[in-house]
């Protein structure tokens, strides 16, 4: 809508709104239809949107919305999801007028960001009308010129992603509750654009650190001793770009003066008080890598009081953000691993973690080996460590794969999720939303990320390591309780299980969740093996449990399908090969590594009269004397 003109002395003229006096609302019904059909606009440019041209239409947006509404500021703040943390994003301002800075939101306008954290829009068509609990906002809004304003909250899943801010410079003004419904409509539109940008640079970004990682990871394992040093240091290098960060740093624990000593570095050019990180005193960081293996902060103040050596230290070190790794081996620390910014403040992504972890373990084993063979070279109980340690690494260095099937398995759901939303969007929009089918529309989204969700989750059990929970257990009661639970899907498929177990079985130490989980499994491989049992076979899954020898206990699942086919007795144990349309082939992988974690064994063979049968072992808890 036009500017409003100068005041007319002509008769009939209405009379200049008196100081103090309600500023007139100004959103006609023109205006509202302008509004409403620029919604529409924005809401279909940005669905075909790739996540690197957003940003430029966020920005040609937010002048059409100022232009619409005649409003002289338009600004987007975003939340950062890994620290909390607000700032301007996007800012558009009339000719003549500054655009609002950078600003940290938690600063100037504490009072305003705990409205949005709690879902409340904020809106004032006078400073005056602001409470007084917002002195800090109301400075930082009359010193840049607001008169009147909005802040639409943006959610995404209930948690503040940002706001969106309508803002008049020129004079105060009303603000009708038609044009703030609409508002907050759009905040919605740019909540789910920014959600969707986040989540694609995220995936994307999770899989240029793993690939960076597995390149780190493939040059270690085949790279003679003396070529370790420059390799790790050329590691630390990448992995501190990548990230942002100006000093990647691994340190070793020094048991005899408490102290992290400088083992291997990576510093930016240029940078000074490189000579003072040779070694470091940081108690209660190294009580928290103890305690919950991980310490990361963007900014010093969110250090707690009882943290005052790092508080000093940080400052003494130039320190802005830091992320600290621990590295151990069998258990024991060996030292930490430290990437840090002094340039400017860093967030640490939650998808990157991962990635980090598994480097600083392999950083650790090299460590961990170099100090062993300088000790004790000839030392057998020392190698088999490091064979395990590297073992281990070899598996997990299917990282590369996992990507290139995560990447495959999950576009399907992440694109279903996105068109179920907007279909749920245009039915929620309409002039009689129709409520039935957006609930069916949101509860095929939550079908979706949970499909999304499950295979992330079994590709991540894969590859981590299994820490176990030895207790005594009842293995028959806990065949029984897994038996039970599938008993519905017995009945659906028309068939039975059957448990027969030994009586008077010795005492077993084991994780009952894992062996839970394996039995689960093969049990419900063999049903779905069932399916496709030939004509007249009986409808029965058997499980057996027996003690072999003097020292192994072992389960039995046997099924009366079409079996396995010849030379698949192994196949059917590695990672990513299925026989299944929507499986991933990870599940007996897992298996087997649960039960080798006990120091048993899982096979696979032919079951007499047809079928196939699956056996695992698990060895007895040691006897008293």
């Amino acid at each position: 809508m036009a500017r409003p003109e100068p005041q007319s002395k002509t008769p009939g003229a209405k009379p200049a709104p008196r100081r103090g006096a309600p500023a007139p609302a100004r959103s006609g019904a023109g205006e509202l239809r302008a509004f409403e059909r620029l919604l529409g606009t924005l809401s279909a440019g940005f669905a075909g949107l790739s996540a690197e041209r957003i940003d430029a239409a966020i920005e040609h947006a937010l002048h059409r919305i100022a232009r619409t509404l005649d409003l002289d500021r338009c600004t987007l703040t975003t939340v950062s999801p890994y620290t909390g943390r607000a700032e301007v994003a996007h800012s558009w301002a009339a000719p003549g007028l500054e655009r609002v800075p950078v600003l940290h939101i938690d600063q100037s306008n504490p009072w305003a960001l705990s409205q949005a954290r709690a879902g409340r829009a904020v809106v004032f068509s006078s400073l005056d009308e602001l409470p007084p609990q917002a002195a800090k906002d109301k400075e930082t809004f009359s010193r840049i010129g607001l008169k009147a304003h909005v802040t639409m909250p943006m959610l995404v899943a209930g948690q503040l992603r940002g706001g969106l801010s309508f803002g008049a410079l020129r004079s105060e003004r009303q603000w009708s509750s038609e044009l703030l419904r609409r508002m907050r409509t759009l905040a919605d539109v740019f909540a789910g654009v920014l959600a969707r940008q986040h989540a694609e640079r995220q995936r994307a970004r999770m899989l240029d650190f793993e690939r960076l990682a597995s390149r780190t990871m493939s040059a270690l394992l085949i790279a003679a001793p003396q070529h370790e040093a420059g390799i790790i240091e050329t590691g630390l290098r990448d992995i501190a770009c990548f990230l942002g960060a100006d000093r990647a740093v691994l340190w070793q624990w020094d048991g005899a003066s408490r102290r992290y000593r400088r083992a291997h570095h990576w510093f930016a050019d240029g940078l000074p008080g490189a000579d003072q990180w040779s070694s470091v005193e940081l108690p209660w960081i190294g009580a928290r890598l103890n305690a919950d293996g991980l310490v990361r902060f963007a900014r010093t103040d969110e250090l707690p009081a009882e943290a005052r050596a790092e508080r000093q230290a940080m400052r003494d070190l130039g320190v802005l953000s830091l992320l600290a790794v621990p590295l151990r081996v069998a258990g024991r620390e060996v030292g930490v691993f430290t990437v840090a910014a002094v340039q400017r403040e860093c967030d640490w992504p939650d998808e990157l973690l991962p990635g980090v972890r598994l480097l600083a373990e392999v950083f650790a084993a090299l460590q961990m080996r170099r100090r062993t063979e300088a000790r004790e070279r000839a030392a057998a109980a020392e190698a088999a460590q490091w064979r395990e340690q590297f073992a281990h690494v070899v598996r997990v260095h299917t990282v590369g794969e996992m990507s290139a099937a995560l990447a495959h398995e999950i576009t399907q759901p992440l694109g279903a999720i996105e068109n179920y939303a907007l279909a749920a969007r245009r039915r929620a929009g309409g002039a009689a939303p129709d409520l039935a089918k957006v609930a069916d529309l949101l509860d095929r989204i939550v079908a979706q990320a949970a499909r999304a969700g499950d295979v992330v989750n079994r590709l991540r059990s894969l590859v981590k390591r299994h820490e176990l929970q030895l207790v005594e257990i009842d293995l028959p009661g806990v065949a029984a309780a897994c038996i039970e639970l599938l008993h519905g899907e017995c009945e659906q498929r028309g068939l039975r299980i059957e448990l027969h177990a030994a009586a008077a079985l010795p005492r077993l130490l084991a994780d009952e969740v894992h062996v839970q989980q394996v039995l689960l499994n093969l049990l419900r491989n063999a049903l779905q093996a069932m399916e496709a049992a030939p004509p007249g076979a009986p409808p029965l899954v058997g499980v057996h449990i027996a003690q072999r020898g003097a020292g192994l206990v072992s389960v039995q699942v046997a099924d009366h399908g079409p079996g396995i086919s010849e030379g698949g007795l192994e196949q059917v144990f590695e990672a990513f090969r299925s026989t299944k349309p929507l499986g991933l082939g990870v599940g007996l992988a897992i298996c087997r590594r649960l039960i080798e974690a006990h120091g048993g064994s899982l096979r696979a063979a032919h079951r007499p009269g047809g079928g196939a049968l699956f056996e695992f072992t698990l060895p007895l808890a040691a006897q008293d004397p």
